[in-house]
C-alpha cells in the first residue's frame, strides 16, 4: 500500500508517501518559484538532489494569458497543479499497489484570511476529485492539524518543536532512519532559532500526517 500524506497550499504543497512493502519514505516538494529567502533557495536545491526528495518548481502561473478573468485564471491554475502533483506521485509509486490519501485539515486559525482559504480549499478539493478518478484510492483522508501535533508530540505545538520532533526521531519510527531526507535535517537548524525554513516544515507536517495514517492502517489491518 502507498500511504500519501499532502499538506496541501498554493505556493508549496508538501508530499510524503510511504511505502509498505519498500518500507521506504519519499518526500515531494511542489514548491512556487523563488519562495522562502536567498538561504531557503539555497537548501531547496540541496535537498532536490536526495535521491528521496522530488523537489520541483510550479510554472509562472502569473503570466498565463490562456484566460482573461481572474478566476478561470485560478481554476486553470488549480488543474494544472492537480495534474503535476499526481503525475509526481505516480513517478514514484510504480508498483501497483493501492492508494491510502490523507490531506491535513485547514488551520482556521491561521492569518492566511478568508479568500486566501477559500482559494486553498477549492484547489484541494479539484485535487481530491482528480485523485479519485486517476489514483482510485481506498480511502481519502482529512485529519485534523491538532491531531498531527498530538501524534507528533502534543497539540499546541508549534513548528519548532514538531521539528524537534522529527529530528530527533521521538515516535522511533525505523523506517525514517534511513532516509537521505532525515539525515540532511540533523542539526540543520540552530538551537535558538524558532523558524523552520521552506519547505522544510511542509514536508515534515507531511511525514507526520503520513506515519500516522500508515501506523493507524498497517495496526487494523
Amino acid at each position: 500500500m502507498n500511504f500519501v500524506a499532502i499538506d496541501f497550499s498554493l505556493n508549496s504543497p508538501g508530499i510524503c508517501i510511504y511505502n509498505d512493502e519498500t518500507n521506504k519514505f519519499h518526500f515531494i516538494s511542489y514548491i512556487k518559484e523563488k519562495n522562502g529567502t536567498k538561504k531557503e533557495q539555497k537548501l531547496q536545491e540541496e535537498i532536490g538532489m536526495l535521491d528521496d526528495v522530488t523537489l520541483v518548481k510550479q510554472p509562472d502561473f502569473s503570466v498565463s494569458k490562456e484566460y482573461s478573468s481572474k478566476e478561470l485564471l485560478k481554476i486553470r491554475r488549480y488543474d494544472i497543479m492537480s495534474n503535476q502533483i499526481i503525475s509526481l506521485i505516480l513517478n514514484e509509486c510504480t508498483d501497483g499497489s493501492g492508494f491510502i490519501i490523507a490531506f491535513e485539515g485547514s488551520s482556521y486559525g491561521s492569518k492566511m484570511g478568508t479568500n486566501n482559504l477559500i482559494d486553498m480549499a477549492a484547489a484541494a478539493a479539484i485535487l481530491k476529485m482528480k485523485m479519485l478518478a486517476i489514483l482510485k484510492p481506498t480511502d481519502i483522508l482529512t485529519i485534523a492539524p491538532t491531531s498531527i501535533k498530538k501524534f507528533a508530540g502534543k497539540g499546541n505545538w508549534n513548528k519548532r518543536k514538531v521539528w524537534d520532533s522529527f529530528e530527533q526521531n521521538m515516535n522511533n519510527n525505523e523506517s525514517i532512519e534511513t532516509s537521505d531526507f532525515f539525515k540532511f535535517c540533523k542539526g540543520l537548524i540552530e538551537p535558538e532559532s524558532s523558524k523552520v525554513p521552506t519547505p522544510f516544515d511542509d514536508l515534515v507536517d507531511a511525514f507526520f500526517l503520513c506515519d500516522l495514517i500508515a501506523k493507524d492502517y498497517l495496526e487494523t489491518h
